[in-house]
């Protein structure tokens, strides 16, 4: 198997774990909140929105800058 065909089967399960979630979250929404409510819990602290600004630093650093 090539590593190639293993990143897209790996990506291929975050979405549709996604889309497993999203449609979750409007068929029982009392057990699987929306992702509004859990971003807009998680953004009450500042602690998290700074953490949240460090990782998209990082994402933007390592894929995202030529060298």
């Amino acid at each position: 198997m090539s590593s190639r065909l293993i990143t897209e089967i790996g990506f291929g399960a975050i979405v549709a774990a996604a889309l497993l979630l999203w449609l979750g979250s409007h068929l029982v929404p009392k057990k699987i909140p929306p992702l509004t409510s859990v971003l807009s819990a998680l953004m009450r602290k500042r602690s998290t929105r700074i953490a949240l600004v460090l990782a998209w630093w990082w994402v933007g650093w390592h894929f995202f800058v030529q060298s």
